[in-house]
């Protein structure tokens, strides 16, 4: 006999599954497999798990105020995704408080803990550069607390708002060299980036659909805008014919 309540956290570990998988699995998520929504459901019916009774009370505890956390305030993209989540909110009587991670994982582990102290209704959130661990988030699902990520997202199953990375990339290259271009540089984001890695992948594809070879020198890793102001002077220098 345990000698202490089973969480689904010990559920995760017998079965060798995240967190996140066993509390959906739990709930009957569509995106959870059928073999896996049993396996969960089995085990814990055979642990005696019961649901954290704070977690369910957190969860129906409604305080119609979302948080949202952005990497950098200053991007005019999330400038403007803010901006359209408080109208969508105010029209549905709810309110959003605002966080800036500063592309900082600890500091986005302290925003999500500030969360959920503050009983908020859910967490629209992309990741800081930094982010690789996601224990941070699995404690808000524990809780009850929805994640919707968007942009910058995790790799693996949850609710996410997603741009084609892949084709925004392959689509800017190939007008280029439909302009004549043959020697195009590609600022990068970090490959630990799922957004990073897919646009790599369409520079990649384009260059290859159109017989040029790819030069690994073309591609330079920056973060900011004062970064890629720097990089870009440097790549002219390297290359006369950078078109």
């Amino acid at each position: 006999m345990s000698k202490h309540p089973i969480t689904i956290k010990d559920i995760a570990r017998i079965l060798g599954i995240s967190v996140s998988t066993v509390s959906r699995a739990l709930k009957d998520h569509p995106d959870i497999s059928l073999k896996t929504k049993k396996a969960v459901q089995e085990l814990a019916k055979e642990l005696q798990y019961r649901p954290n009774e704070i977690a369910l009370s957190l969860k129906n505890r409604k305080s119609k105020i979302i948080g949202i956390i952005v990497p950098k305030l200053v991007h005019h993209f999330f400038s403007s995704v803010i901006e359209g989540v408080e109208n969508i909110a105010y029209d549905n009587g709810y309110q959003v408080i605002i966080y800036n991670s500063d592309e900082n994982y600890d500091r986005e582990v302290q925003l999500t803990q500030s969360i959920l102290s503050f009983r908020l209704d859910g967490l629209i959130i992309s990741m800081s550069k930094e982010t690789t661990s996601y224990e941070h988030f699995e404690k808000l699902e524990q809780y009850g607390i929805p994640i919707v990520f968007f942009d910058r997202v995790p790799d693996f199953i949850a609710n996410k708002v997603l741009f084609d990375d892949f084709q925004g990339a392959f689509d800017a290259v190939e007008h280029l060299i439909k302009q004549g271009c043959k020697t195009i540089a590609h600022l990068s984001a970090s490959e630990h980036m799922d957004i990073g890695r897919k646009r790599l992948s369409g520079y990649k594809a384009a260059l290859e659909k159109h017989a040029i070879a790819f030069d690994p020198g073309l591609v330079v890793k920056c973060d900011t805008f004062e970064e890629a102001i720097i990089v870009t002077q440097d790549l002219i220098e390297k290359y006369k014919m950078l078109d």
